[in-house]
This record gives C-alpha cells, sequence and structure tokens, in this order.
C-alpha cells in the first residue's frame, strides 16, 4: 500500500512524529489503538507509523513498544524483539499491555516455557479489561500456543475456542482465523483429521472475510493443508512445496509448532521418496531457517534425525543423541509423536514423554504391538490400526510404522482380513502400496536390480543385527532372510556379510 492509500489520521500521526511532536504523535497513535494499532488498521500502517518515530521512542511509550515488537515478529524478526522485551533501558512503566506483547513474542520463539511463568501469565487474565475483546482474543491466543507447547492439550483447546468467541466479538475475522489454524494443527496432531478440515476451511473462510492480507497468512493454510494430505499418505508432491512454505516462514509469520510440523512432513516425505541422504541435508536446512526465525535450534527437528535412525533400524548412538535435546522442548504434540515410536524401539519407559490422546495414538501404539508380534497375534493389533485409521483415513502412521505390515501383503489384501468391511479391505490395500513405495532404492543399488525388500534386509544389516534380529524387526522368517541375502551377495558380488556392508557404505 502507497502512503497516499493510507486514512488521513494515519497519515497524521505520522507527520506528528515526523515532524518532531511526540505529545500529539502518541496521542493520536493511542486513539487508533495504540498496542492494537496493527490489528486495527493493518501492518502497513504501522510500518508507516514506525518509520516516521524517532529511532528508540518504543523506549519512551509502551504502546509505541508493543507495536514495534508486534511488527517485529509479523516479519521474521522474533528474536530481535525478545531482546527489546528484556531492554534494561525501558523508560515506561509496565502494564498488562507489554505482559499480552510478551506472550505474542514467546509464542515466535522456540524457547522453553517455565511453569513459574505459564502460572504468572494464567493470573493476567484478571487484569484484562473486560470490556476489551480483542486484548483478551489475543491473550487467549497466546496461552493457547503456549500450553499446547507444553502438552497441555485440552486447556490449550479450550482457550483456542474463547478466543474465537473473543475475536468474533471484536468483529476481527484476521484474527480469528490463526485460531482455526492452530486448532487445525491441534487436531491434526491428535488424528482427528475430519476437525482439522473443518477447522483449516473456516481459517479461508475467516481470511476471505476480512479481504485483506499483511504476509504470508495463505501460506499458512497451505502448510496446514499439506499436513492433512501427508497424514492420509499423500507424500509425493510434498517435498517440492516444503522449500518455498519454508522461506516463507523464515522471512514472515511463524511459531515454533508450525515450523516443526512443516519441517517433519517435508523431511520424512522427502526420506520415503529420494532416500536418507535427501531428507538429512534438507533437514539442515530446516535447521538453519529455523534458528534464523526463531532464534535457537529446534530440538524436535534433531529428533527427526533420530526418527530416521529408526526407519533405517540404526538407533546405535539414539540413547546420546536424546541426552543432548532437552525435554522441555519435546512435551508438544509433534515432539510427543516422534519421542513415543522412539523410546519404544529402544525399551525404554520414559516418563518424559507426553501422551497425546486421540486415534493416532491408538494407531501408533496398536501397530507397535504388531511390530513386536507375530502370527495370528500380530495381524490382530493390524486390523485393530486398521478399524481405528478407516474413519479418519489416517495412512502415515502405517508408513512410519511399515515393518509392522512386512509379511502380511497377501493377508492384507484378502477378504478375509477385512471381514466384510469393504472400506477396510479397499483402504488396506492403498495403504500397503504406499508402505511398499515408500521404501527408496538408491540407484547404485537399483542398477545392481537390489528390490526394496532386500534393501530393508541390507539396511537393518548395516545396524549390525543377526539374521535371527533382522526376521523379527521384518516380520520375516529366518529362511527368508537367507534367501534375501543370498541374493545381495548374488548382486554386488561379494560373499561376506562385512564385504557386503562395506559396499551398501559405500553405494
Amino acid at each position: 500500500m502507497v502512503q497516499d492509500e493510507h486514512p488521513q489520521y494515519v497519515l497524521e500521526i505520522a507527520s506528528a512524529y515526523a515532524r518532531g511532536d511526540l505529545a500529539l504523535g502518541d496521542t493520536l497513535f493511542e486513539r487508533a489503538g495504540g498496542d492494537q494499532f496493527a490489528f486495527q488498521n493493518g501492518f502497513d500502517a504501522l510500518g508507516l507509523v514506525l518509520a516516521a518515530m524517532p529511532e528508540d521512542h518504543w523506549r519512551q511509550s509502551e504502546a509505541a513498544f508493543c507495536g514495534w515488537a508486534v511488527y517485529l515478529c509479523k516479519f521474521g524478526q522474533a528474536a530481535r524483539a525478545s531482546a527489546h522485551i528484556h531492554d534494561p533501558e525501558l523508560a515506561f512503566e509496565k502494564t498488562v499491555r507489554f505482559t499480552i506483547v510478551e506472550l505474542l513474542v514467546t509464542i515466535h520463539l522456540g524457547d522453553p516455557v517455565r511453569i513459574a511463568d505459564i502460572e504468572r501469565w494464567t493470573y493476567l487474565e484478571r487484569r484484562l479489561p473486560i470490556s476489551d475483546p480483542l486484548a483478551s482474543g489475543l491473550y487467549c491466543n497466546a496461552m493457547l500456543v503456549i500450553l499446547v507447547r507444553v502438552g497441555r492439550l485440552r486447556e490449550a483447546r479450550a482457550f483456542g475456542l474463547r478466543a474465537i468467541a473473543a475475536f468474533r466479538a471484536a468483529n476481527h475475522a484476521h484474527l480469528e482465523h490463526f485460531i482455526h489454524l492452530h486448532l487445525a494443527d491441534l487436531s491434526i496432531n491428535e488424528g482427528n483429521l475430519r476437525e482439522g478440515r473443518r477447522h483449516l476451511i473456516s481459517a479461508k473462510t475467516c481470511l476471505d472475510t476480512w479481504g485483506e492480507t499483511y504476509g504470508n497468512e495463505a501460506q499458512l493454510s497451505d502448510i496446514i493443508a499439506l499436513v492433512l494430505d501427508y497424514e492420509t499418505g499423500n507424500f509425493a508432491h510434498i517435498p517440492a512445496l516444503g522449500a518455498a512454505l519454508r522461506d516463507s516462514l523464515v522471512a514472515g509469520d511463524s511459531w515454533a509448532e508450525i515450523f516443526n510440523q512443516l519441517g517433519r512432513i517435508t523431511v520424512l516425505s522427502l526420506y520415503f521418496t529420494a532416500g536418507r541422504d535427501a531428507a538429512l541435508q534438507e533437514l539442515a536446512t530446516f535447521q538453519a531457517g529455523y534458528a534464523q526465525r526463531h532464534g535457537r535450534h529446534s530440538d524436535v527437528l534433531a529428533l527427526l534425525e533420530i526418527e530416521i535412525d529408526r526407519l533405517d533400524h540404526s538407533l546405535g548412538g539414539a540413547e546420546h543423541a536424546l541426552a543432548r535435546l532437552d525435554a522441555n522442548n519435546l512435551r508438544g504434540p509433534i515432539g510427543s509423536i516422534l519421542l513415543g515410536g522412539i523410546v519404544a524401539v529402544l525399551g525404554r519407559d520414559d516418563k518424559g514423554v507426553t501422551y497425546v490422546s486421540g486415534p493416532r495414538a491408538g494407531l501408533n501404539e496398536a501397530l507397535r504391538h504388531a511390530a513386536r508380534a507375530s502370527g495370528q497375534v500380530r495381524r490382530r493389533f493390524v486390523q485393530q490400526a486398521f478399524l481405528l485409521a478407516i474413519r479418519e483415513s489416517h495412512a502415515a502412521p502405517f508408513v512410519e510404522n511399515r515393518d509392522a505390515l512386512s509379511g502380511l501383503g497377501d493377508r492384507l489384501t484378502s477378504s478375509g482380513f477385512a471381514r466384510g468391511h469393504v472400506q477396510v479391505g479397499r483402504m488396506a490395500r492403498k495403504v500397503l502400496r504406499t508402505a511398499e513405495q515408500s521404501y527408496w532404492v538408491p540407484a547404485p543399488l537399483r542398477k545392481l536390480g537390489i528390490t526394496h525388500r532386500q534393501l530393508r534386509v541390507l539396511t537393518a544389516l548395516q545396524s549390525g543385527a543377526t539374521n535371527k534380529e533382522i526376521a523379527r524387526l521384518l516380520g520375516l522368517s529366518e529362511a527368508t532372510v537367507k534367501f534375501h541375502l543370498t541374493n545381495l551377495y548374488r548382486a554386488t558380488g561379494t560373499s561376506r556379510r562385512g564385504q557386503l556392508i562395506e559396499l551398501a557404505t559405500q553405494m
């Protein structure tokens, strides 16, 4: 928006500051919204006013400070805003407005949240002006994100619903759209995909109703849509879109959870479609972007590398890698989902893992039991998983726990498996195809004629597993493992396990 398109009162505020009449500028700025100026007049207008202010005026005026901090967060400089919050030269008296902005800055960063801070912020609600629904909505918005971050999901959802009510009372569809995105992401993490779609539709409707965007709002909706695609097993297109969406988060609006979510689906989709090296390279790029946007590295993204090791059956260094991570940063839904699968394979009873209730948790639990079982018991757990998955059309948990399906291909596609449930049988066939395609074979091994089934045996072999352990991991008989090893020796021209492992590592 060019300057001439701004309302007259915005131009008057900017003019007062530009000619050095700070008292008039502050009075007019407060009258136009003050700390809420951006939400009432738009970020373009706020940018014009901030540019006219003296360079350090934000140290003298709480309203100016709040506007400056919110502006920085909107355009990818949350770490800078956080430094201003702790500036020892702030000369104004801090009120509830300052604390709300402190909360908004916190949700844009990836720092751990202390219990003492949550208790302090909870008491803040008593000080909110009853006549100001916009302030209440901003407060509830921040508390929603913070409580999700520490794994208190039921409380988070309650704050989300209150935020929607507050923003509707304030007639602010733009801010309401963000709440629907948060709730959509929370619902998807729980496995309630239909509910997630409804919130995504509501978010887009709110944005259309508002009729104006200030940054990357459309891209945020695109990310949630891609998460839904991933959860239903449609991930081939995600890596091509993930990079541009990551850049939009670095330069524009973002919060730690949505950055981690995009990183999770992009990196794992790349792992399933292009292999480990491509996935780890993309993960490093996401970490760099996260550090630039949120002021530190992400422990959740670091957990993704261990998750790839789990999928590769190479968790040898996982215990040391986990010990280097801050458990307080893994209490949110994404960290809990990833950590739950890793500690289950490690055989640890880790009480630090936050349990995320919902269909996805039940699916993961059934598939983990299946991976440890055999015969009819294993088949029953897999069938239980499909019965849980059918309502929401889940597929990602099966791909992420694909070894639970090993050796059950014929049984999964037989009419007896579904027991008359046509939809379950159809879904089982689709999921099986998706899981089979998720085993990416590197080009040098493909040229040797190595299949994805042989690659799975080879990958397990590289972890140091015995034939018996490989059979248990992959749900195969020892005879089948020996059969695949024989074919691998023949294809690679090797005759011993050590030679085979060394050649595979070089390739």
